[in-house]
């Protein structure tokens, strides 16, 4: 595996560590549709970053992004709603 193969995987595990419940479920409808091998057990689903086919890599990354700026979109509009919040409360 290359360097920057291996950084591109190597940031996909970082952001999987942070994806919230639904996140993880979504994760594992790619790996699922991407036909890709996984294992289950109680305590979650497993699978090896490095096995992945480029494909299911390129999908996860889409799914990252997407995230990332949903969660953005969301902290914007929460922040927002406060500040009018506090606007309607000073009023």
């Amino acid at each position: 595996m290359k360097d920057a193969e291996f950084e591109v995987r190597k940031r996909i595990f970082d952001e999987v560590k942070q994806f919230s419940r639904a996140e993880q479920e979504q994760l594992y409808r790619i790996l699922r549709h991407c036909s890709e091998e996984v294992s289950e057990n109680r305590n979650g689903i497993f699978f090896d970053l490095v096995s992945l086919k480029q494909e299911t890599i390129d999908k996860i990354q889409e799914f990252i992004s997407f995230c990332v700026k949903n969660r953005s979109t969301f902290e914007t509009r929460e922040k927002q709603i406060s500040e009018l919040m506090e606007n309607l409360n000073t009023a």
